[in-house]
Parts: C-alpha cells; structure tokens; sequence
C-alpha cells in the first residue's frame, strides 16, 4: 500500500513540475532515461542534516519540511497551510488541481492570475515568499586588517566618502575623518548596505512581476566569470567580437551555453552585477546552507533590462537600442562601489540627479538603515556587451554612456539547452568544487547534493572560505566538505532550485578532469534541466 502511494505522489509531482514549468517558461525539457525529478525537500538537506527551509507560505502556520524518505533516499516534501482560502498542501511535490497554472501561478478556488495565489490542493505563491521569522546570527569581530582602509561596522566592512563629492569612494579628497570644506566630511555607509540584505523571498515567477525603475552603469568581467564562478559561460557569447580568443573553442564545445533564445531579447553574453545587498542575501527559510547569514546568492537570475529616457518614458522605437535579459554572474559590492552599489537611500551618485528614477533609487524615502523593501529598485551593473546592445542594439557598439537610466524586472531565464556544471580544477574523490549554470527559470540554486557510493547524499556547501567581515563577496561555487569523502566515479549530483524542485543527474561526473585537460573547459551536460 505504501509503495502504491508513493507512485501515485511521484506521478502527480511530476504533472505539477511540468504545470510550472509551462507557466514559468512555455517549455521543459526532453528527459534522458538517466535523469529523475523529485519533489525535493528546500534547501534540499542531506541524510541526518536538519530541514533546509521552514516558513510561512504566504498564511499562517505554513510549514516546508523534510517529511520522509524513502528507502532510495528519495526527499518528499510537505507544506501544511499557506495562506487562508488560498492555502493547500503538497505532498511529495505537489498534487490536485492546485499546482499553479496561467500568469499568476493560481488555479481553481487557489488565486487568480492577477492574485497569483495558491490552488485548494497546492501550488507555489507568486513572487515574494513570507518566511517565518528568523534573524541573522550575530557576526564575529572583525580581523584585524580585513577592512583595509573601509570602516568596520557591525562586523562587517562599510564603504566610506566624503560627503561634498559625488564622484569621491574613499575619504582620501576630504582628509579623512577630519575633512571639511567643499569636500565635506567622511560619511560612512550604513551597515545595511554592506551585510546580506534580508530581501523577500522569491520562490516562484509568474509572468507578472512589476517593472522598476533604476540607472546602470558598466564593467569589465573578472576572472572566473565573476563572483558566481561561472567560468567562460558567464561572459561569452557569438555575436560579441569578445567571441575571439578563449570564447571561440568554448562556443565551439558548447554551442547551447553561447546561443541566444530563438526568441525575444538576447541573452547570452549579458552578464550583470548587482548591488552588493542584493548578490548575497538572508532568506529565514534556508537553514542547511553552511552560513546562515550569507546563505543565498543570486547568481543565475535573470532580468529583462530597457533603456528609457532620463524621465523614465521609454524610448521612440528607432532609437537604436535592444532590450536585453541580464543574467547575474557577479557582485557590484557596496565597500568597493560606495556610489552605485550600496542602494536606495544610501548611493550618493548625485551626478545623474537629471533622472528621474536615478539617485536616490525608488521609491526614495528610505532611510539609511532600512531593510530591503518589495518595491525597492536595486542597482545593476552591466557588462560591455549588454551596455552597447542598450546603447547602440549592437553587441559590438561603441560606448557613449558610463550610466543609463533604465527599467528592468525579473524573468523566467531563457536559457538554452540543459543545466550544466562546471567542475572545477583539482577534482578528485576527497574535494571537488562545481558550479551550477544554464538554469531555466528561477536561474538559481539553493542545493547541490552527491551521492556517496552508499547511496547516501552529502550536501554541497557554498565556498566558506570569504571573509565574513565582507558577506558581499562570497563566491558562488559549491564545495565538498571536508573528510565527506571518498566518493567513486561517477558521481551523481541532486540540484535544487528555490521553489523546490530537485533533479537528480545520474552518474553526471565521469572523469575528474577534462580529457583535454584544460579545467576552464571542463562543462559537464547534466542532461536535466527545470
């Protein structure tokens, strides 16, 4: 009887991920016989590790948890609750008529597509998830020497200016914290600024997320495709003359991790950075990540960028510029950018006061030390290729703008191909270090999980060593953790996404290193993708 049951959940998880699917990106892919999906548990916690996510789901006495396994160490998940007449439950990853269908991701007696509620039977709430209450950990004292020339608060590294001078990122032009004159003094910025903000969690998108208003500025990609460590995938794409040199074997190698949607706005090569409180956030409802203060980082989001005028109309059609989908591979931190990257209500980026929507960031009656707020619009640092396309409609345009005002707002990612993991150098069965690209739809990942030879699964952890003083400059790669091992080749990962849904990749690693032995080369096809 029980296995029958449990058949009968799988079957219904499986019709519910694909009417989520469908809502979030019109599409799913093709199954190999080698790939699974589960009704995974969030935050997606190993054998004997606590539940990764509990909350309210959007009513009152809504829980996620870790409900049962079964003997293949299968995750089924429940959520009791959820808000009022629009509450449900899903078991084993969602059943009824309730699992979200139409814009606003409600079906049924669930919501409605403007409301975006939940079905009867179940189903994920639209846009930012209300978590149950649960605050940061307090931080430990600062190192001496971790702020270098930043002021330390909180036990964190804060950005500091002078207040007379726009332009100014250190206090150096107003004689530090004595300056005076037309340079002003030396303002620090609040530590809000500079810890993970405590954003709304967003565990679902419905094709009705609202536009906000900001202004983007532009820089150059780091090593390792950014913070995220996404490797070549971050920057590269086939229409950039960037294609050259180390793109070039890349997009040969892996066309799909290079080519653009075959509709709508482009997407590949237009990587973003945002503010640093946004790149690293608190979410309350994940408890299995390793940091509880730092636990989740939007790398893999995507958002749908437009340049307007200075007023914040948009632009006469044959203006020259493309819309673009952004897609986050990095941090703009608020101690290294004290002007654009700390956020509204602390940026002091008075040059461009002649946009309406610039400086201060919307809605522009935050305090300094207020939280992340819903309407809040957020800062977006842009590479060169997305800044020409918003410039010219050309990847390859010449930059005229070192910061336009823009609208943007967050969307399905519309990648191409399956989710892919970039294993990273110096692999082996006692540590290995991955990171998750080309994911559709939520874009990010809040567990990786592999499978011992026991069959039990180890959790991933997000790379621990960054300095906790500067929260905002965490990488994105997940980790084994020490003595966790020994693991045997291949290796099966279980990858989970922020609304739940985990996929299992069998035997996805296969080797340790690339035959060609280049590990900037070495991208694995999971052949699984959400």
């Amino acid at each position: 009887m029980a296995a029958a049951v449990l058949a009968f959940r799988y079957a219904i998880s499986a019709i519910c991920f694909l009417v989520l699917a469908w809502m979030t990106s019109g599409c799913a892919s093709s199954e190999s016989p080698s790939v699974s999906r589960e009704g995974g548990s969030l935050g997606g916690p190993a054998d004997g590790q606590a539940t990764g996510w509990s909350g309210d789901g959007g009513g009152n006495d809504s829980t996620i948890s870790n409900d049962a396994r079964d003997d293949d160490s299968t995750i089924v998940t429940t959520m009791d609750g959820g808000g009022g007449d629009d509450s449900g439950a899903i078991d084993g990853g969602g059943s009824g008529d309730g699992c979200g269908s139409g814009d606003g991701g409600g079906s049924g007696d669930g919501g409605s597509a403007s409301e975006g509620g939940e079905g009867d039977d179940g189903g994920l709430v639209c846009g930012a998830f209300d978590a149950e209450p649960r605050t940061p950990a307090e931080r430990p004292p600062v190192e001496a020497g971790a702020c270098g020339a930043w002021v330390t608060e909180d036990g964190v590294c804060c950005a500091q200016y002078c207040s007379g001078i726009n332009t100014s990122e250190s206090c150096t032009e107003c004689s530090g914290d004595a300056g005076s004159g037309d340079a002003g003094s030396c303002v620090p910025v609040d530590y809000k600024g500079c810890i993970s903000g405590s954003w709304p969690e967003v565990h679902a998108l419905c094709g009705s997320e609202p536009w906000h208003y900001s202004r983007s500025t532009h820089f150059a990609l780091l090593d390792q495709g950014g913070a995220c460590q996404f490797g070549l995938y971050g920057g590269c794409t086939m229409e950039a003359d960037a294609a050259a040199g180390a793109c070039a074997p890349f997009c040969k190698a892996y066309p799909d991790l290079c080519r653009d949607p075959d509709a709508g706005p482009t997407l590949r090569g237009n990587f973003a950075a945002p503010q640093g409180n946004y790149y690293t956030q608190f979410w309350p409802s994940l408890t299995s990540n390793a940091n509880n203060d730092d636990n989740y980082l939007s790398c893999g989001e995507c958002f749908e960028v437009v340049r307007t005028n200075p007023d914040g109309t948009d632009l006469p059609p044959d203006a020259g510029s493309a819309p673009v989908v952004l897609q986050v591979v990095d941090s703009c931190p608020c101690s290294a950018n004290s002007k654009w990257c700390c956020g509204s209500g602390r940026d002091h980026c008075g040059e461009v006061s002649n946009f309406k929507y610039g400086c201060p960031l919307p809605p522009g009656d935050l305090p300094p030390d207020h939280d992340p707020q819903a309407d809040e619009s957020i800062h977006l640092d842009l590479g060169n290729t997305a800044m020409a396309r918003l410039q010219t409609g050309d990847p390859n345009g010449n930059l005229v703008d070192g910061v336009i005002p823009t609208r943007y707002k967050r969307v399905p990612c519309p990648v191409v191909g399956n989710v892919y993991i970039w294993l990273q150098g110096g692999a082996g069965p006692y540590y290995f270090s991955l990171s998750v690209v080309n994911v559709r739809n939520l874009g990010s990942i809040v567990s990786v999980e592999a499978q011992l030879p026991s069959g039990q699964w180890i959790a991933l952890e997000r790379d621990p060593n960054y300095t906790m003083a500067r929260p905002q400059e965490r990488t994105g790669d997940w980790v084994l953790p020490q003595g966790a091992g020994p693991f045997s080749l291949p290796v099966t990962l279980r990858i989970t996404d922020p609304s739940g849904q985990a996929l299992v990749a069998q035997d996805v690693i296969g080797s340790w290193a690339a035959d060609a032995g280049d590990p900037e080369m070495y991208f694995i096809d999971t052949g699984v993708q959400f």
